[in-house]
């Protein structure tokens, strides 16, 4: 099971991702010498335009395990999680060495029927 990005998220990086390309092109052909911009927003721009395309799931529910999908996301468990925690607009899953947030707006809200579905069928307790 996937679950998706919201469309606002996936909106900011959209407009992250123009507002770097832009300032690194606009640096890059109107600065008469070598301007930090072009080293620092075009590499920014890139990776966020990669990231735009390629990763559209917030969470990856496979084989048991749950997994925040970017970079150093962290993963856990289905079997292991002990409590859940439903505070201020994320989600606290919590195992005995584990610890994992799920921000809850950014996940869609298709998406986010299908994860409490996911996460009530666990053996765990709501806090």
């Amino acid at each position: 099971m996937k679950i998706l990005y919201s469309k606002k998220r996936r909106k900011y990086d959209l407009f992250y991702t123009i507002f770097c390309l832009l300032i690194g092109m606009l640096s890059l052909f109107f600065s008469e010498t070598n301007h930090m911009f072009i080293y620092l927003y075009m590499p920014l721009g890139l990776i966020s335009l990669y990231r735009y395309i390629k990763v559209k799931y917030y969470l990856i529910v496979e084989k048991g395990v749950l997994k925040q999908n970017y970079i150093f996301g962290k993963k856990i468990n289905l079997s292991d999680i002990k409590s859940i925690k439903h505070f201020a607009g994320e989600y606290i899953l919590r195992s005995e060495t584990r610890k994992m947030i799920i921000n809850l707006s950014w996940v869609d809200q298709n998406s986010h029927s299908e994860l409490k579905g996911e996460l009530t069928k666990l053996d765990a307790q709501w806090v």
